[in-house]
């Protein structure tokens, strides 16, 4: 049986802080094709397009207040892919990055 590449990448949040209720209010908002699920104690947020990202800026909004990238890296617990950040973006994706220069 021949495997095939997939394009998946997942986010796993610690539920329990108005942080991460508002990533997954805001991730919900923005891509539909998200699959969210919760699991009691934690959130897995899996897309099946191979792109996730945070902005903190909009995160900042959504919450009332300012939250930086490593405050809002205390609630993440784990991931599937790869990630790529600056000061104001958490973003996961499934391309290799060597690769798939923008």
């Amino acid at each position: 049986m021949k495997e095939t590449a997939r394009d998946d990448v997942s986010l796993i949040l610690m539920q329990g802080s108005p942080e991460a209720q508002a990533t997954v209010d805001l991730l919900a908002q923005d891509d539909p094709e998200l699959v969210i699920a919760d699991h009691g104690t934690f959130w897995k947020i899996t897309s099946p397009t191979g792109h996730i990202e945070i902005d903190m800026r909009r995160l900042s909004e959504e919450l009332g207040s300012e939250i930086s990238l490593h405050q809002w890296l205390v609630i993440m617990s784990s991931y599937i892919g790869r990630v790529k950040t600056n000061p104001y973006t958490f973003t996961l994706t499934s391309d290799v990055t060597e690769i798939h220069r923008a």
